[in-house]
C-alpha cells in the first residue's frame, strides 16, 4: 500500500465523534439584535446564545460590533431592534434582577473609579450588587493577592499602568462570585505573565467552576486557549459561527512538511504546484506543503508524484492552522 494511502486510512481512523447529549438552557441569549449610529450600522441581525459553563469569544476587526453587542447586553446601550435575555431576564427592561449575577470587564478598565483605591472599588461593587462588606472580604483579600494587587490595594487607581488598571477591573467583576462573565479584552496591557494568570483563571472559571463567560479579545492566543466556541463578526454580521474544533474543520489550512532524501527535481515540483489548493515551498532536506480544507486529495497525489520521482518521504509531520491564521484567512476571503 502507497504511504498517501495509509496516511488517509490513518486519518479516517482520528476523524473526532460527535459530542453526546442535547443543548442545555442558555444563560445568555440574544436575537436579531440590530444597532446603529447616525448612518453607521454596527450591529445588523446578530442572534446567538451562551451556555452554562460555556466560553463564547467574539472577534472580529476594529469597529465590527464587537463592543456594541458587549454594551447590549449589560444594557449600556439602548438598541434599536431583537431582543435580550440574561438568565430569563429580558434586558435592559428587567436588568436589575440580574445584577448580583453578572460580572464585566469592560475595554479600557471603563467599569472602575480611577479616584478610588483597588480596595474602595471592590467594596463599591460588592455593595452595588446588593452584598455586604463581610460577605465578600476573604473574596476580596484573595483577589487582590492572586492579581498581584495587595501590595498597591490602597493606592488610586488613576496613578497605574494600564495593565494594572486592568487587573482592578478584573477583581471588581468577580468579587461578588458572579455567574455569567462579559469580558471585554480582558487581557489588553497585561505582561505575558499576567496574561497567563488571567487565562488560567478564565479556563478555572468556565471549567472547574461552571461560570458561562461571553468574551472579546485580539488576543487569538488567548481566544485559542479559552474559548469553547468563536463567533466571527465583521461590519455588525456573523460571517461564521463555529466551535474551535469545527472551525479548524471547515477552514484551517493544513501544513505538512515532508523530509526527504534528496531534492526533488524542479518538474516534480511543477507538477505539485499545479495540483488545485495546494502551495509549495522548499524547507531544508524536504518541502512544505500547504493545503486547502476542500482539495484533502491534492496531498496524496503530491506524495505520489514524489514516489514516483524516486523520493521516498523519509517524514512527514503536520501543523495545524492557528486561530489568527484561519481569522485572518476567513477575513480576507470575506473582503475579496
Amino acid at each position: 500500500m502507497r504511504l498517501s494511502a495509509r496516511l488517509l486510512s490513518s486519518e479516517k481512523r482520528q476523524a473526532h465523534s460527535p459530542c453526546p447529549g442535547g443543548p442545555l438552557e442558555s444563560l445568555i441569549s440574544v436575537s436579531d439584535l440590530e444597532k446603529s449610529y447616525a448612518d453607521v450600522k454596527a450591529l445588523q441581525g446578530i442572534s446567538f446564545s451562551v451556555q452554562p459553563g460555556e466560553v463564547l469569544g467574539i472577534l472580529g476587526p476594529n469597529g465590527s460590533g464587537k463592543t456594541t453587542a458587549i454594551k447590549s447586553i449589560l444594557g449600556l446601550l439602548t438598541f434599536d431592534a431583537g431582543t435580550i435575555s440574561v438568565a430569563g431576564a429580558e434586558i435592559p427592561r428587567q436588568r436589575r434582577r440580574v445584577l448580583s449575577r453578572v460580572g464585566a470587564v469592560l475595554e479600557g478598565a471603563r467599569n472602575v473609579y480611577w479616584y478610588l483605591s483597588p480596595r474602595e472599588n471592590l467594596r463599591y461593587f460588592a455593595g452595588i450588587r446588593g452584598f455586604a462588606h463581610r460577605q465578600v472580604q476573604k473574596r476580596m483579600e484573595g483577589l487582590l493577592e492572586r492579581l498581584g494587587l495587595a501590595e498597591v490595594a490602597d493606592k488610586e487607581v488613576r496613578k497605574f499602568s494600564s495593565g494594572m488598571k486592568q487587573k482592578v477591573a478584573l477583581a471588581c467583576a468577580l468579587v461578588h462570585d458572579p455567574d455569567i462573565l462579559l469580558l471585554d479584552e480582558p487581557t489588553v496591557g497585561l505582561d505575558v505573565e499576567a496574561a497567563a494568570e488571567v487565562r488560567g483563571m478564565i479556563a478555572d472559571l468556565a471549567g472547574r467552576r461552571g461560570r458561562t463567560i461571553l468574551v472579546t479579545s485580539h488576543d487569538m492566543s488567548f481566544m485559542e486557549a479559552v474559548c469553547t466556541r468563536v463567533l466571527i463578526v465583521r461590519q455588525g454580521r456573523i460571517v461564521s459561527h463555529e466551535s474551535l474544533q469545527g472551525l479548524r474543520r471547515r477552514f484551517s489550512r493544513k501544513v505538512y512538511q515532508v523530509t526527504l532524501a534528496g531534492r526533488p527535481r524542479e518538474e516534480c515540483l511543477a507538477a505539485i504546484r499545479d495540483l488545485a489548493g495546494l502551495d509549495v515551498s522548499e524547507c531544508g532536506r524536504g518541502i512544505l506543503l500547504s493545503l486547502l480544507p476542500e482539495t484533502p486529495g491534492a496531498f496524496h497525489r503530491a506524495l505520489d508524484l514524489l514516489e514516483e520521482s524516486g523520493l521516498e518521504p523519509l517524514d512527514i509531520s503536520t501543523v495545524e492552522s492557528s486561530l489568527e491564521e484561519i481569522f485572518l484567512d476567513l477575513v480576507s476571503r470575506i473582503c475579496d
